[in-house]
């Protein structure tokens, strides 16, 4: 077991280049449970979790950590500036940073998870978002373009899928893709991140945690942080669809067109996040309200 002091510098893998991006995604694929940490002080920590209200709470990290409102003050890529602060731990070194911060996370239903995650990624296994992203990497290389299509064809035909037509009906994509998830995973980096299970980024016990909010309790969860740090926190939620759905289709996706085929497939590949939520609330003191927000 590991042992860790208070005083120790945090552990777990840092992501400082796109090849160690890629690197953490492959190995959760693989099987390995790794938790994205990011400190509250020296006593507390977050572990975040794709579609789980991230932005949000990425936000609210870094106005305590820089005191700025990062959207307000100078607009950037949350997700990126967060990325070189986060630790990605293992099991064990979860359970040993435990042992000295009081550590949240969000929990979320799952198919509401993988709705939510369409809405935002799905148009990304179409064809020309597939070839525009390729293109974009080999920066002018024909030659590695070509390679890189042809390496995507391969990987595809591997798992038995292939990329969807430009004009393809998002609803009809959307129950495709549910009902084939852990296929399409291991093709496509940046979606599977995003549908992975949340046991992937929560890890498997949930007594390594203080508590596990629901999303409901998110704009509470900052109103705490603010009040406990003396910083003025925005609390107004980051609905990265919303302001998009007029104009993009892909944005409107709802989870009442998932067919009843496409809701089975999901209930089977996601169980794991519901034995995990049964589990804390066996487990752990949960906030009041948590129940009612995510059973």
């Amino acid at each position: 077991m590991l042992n860790l002091q208070a005083s120790d510098p945090l552990p777990g893998l840092r992501v400082r280049t796109d090849a160690d991006w890629a690197a953490v995604p492959l190995a959760m694929q693989a099987g390995a449970s790794l938790s994205p940490l990011l400190p509250l002080g020296d006593d507390a920590a977050l572990v975040w979790i794709p579609k789980n209200g991230c932005s949000s709470l990425k936000q609210a990290w870094l106005q305590l950590r820089f005191g700025v409102n990062p959207q307000q003050d100078n607009p950037i890529d949350l997700h990126g500036a967060v990325q070189i602060h986060n630790h990605w731990l293992r099991a064990e070194e979860l359970k040993a940073v435990a042992q000295h911060r009081a550590i949240v996370a969000i929990w979320r239903d799952p198919i509401d998870r993988f709705v939510s995650a369409c809405r935002s990624h799905l148009v990304e296994l179409t064809t020309g978002r597939i070839v525009a992203k390729l293109r974009s990497h080999a920066a002018g290389d024909e030659q590695a373009l070509q390679a890189s299509l042809q390496w995507h064809q391969e990987l595809f035909s591997h798992h038995g899928v292939s990329s969807f037509s430009d004009g393809a009906d998002p609803v009809a994509v959307m129950n495709q893709v549910a009902q084939h998830l852990p296929a399409w995973i291991p093709c496509h980096i940046d979606w599977s991140h995003h549908t992975l299970p949340q046991v992937s980024f929560l890890g498997g016990d949930p007594t390594v945690y203080r508590t596990i909010l629901g999303m409901g309790q998110i704009q509470d969860l900052i109103a705490h942080w603010g009040k406990a740090s003396g910083v003025a926190l925005d609390l107004a939620p980051q609905h990265v669809s919303q302001p998009l759905e007029a104009a993009d289709p892909w944005r409107r996706l709802r989870r009442d067109q998932l067919t009843p085929e496409a809701l089975a497939a999901l209930e089977r590949f996601y169980a794991p996040d519901r034995a995990f939520l049964t589990l804390a609330q066996q487990q752990l003191a949960l906030w009041p309200s948590v129940h009612s927000e995510v059973a």
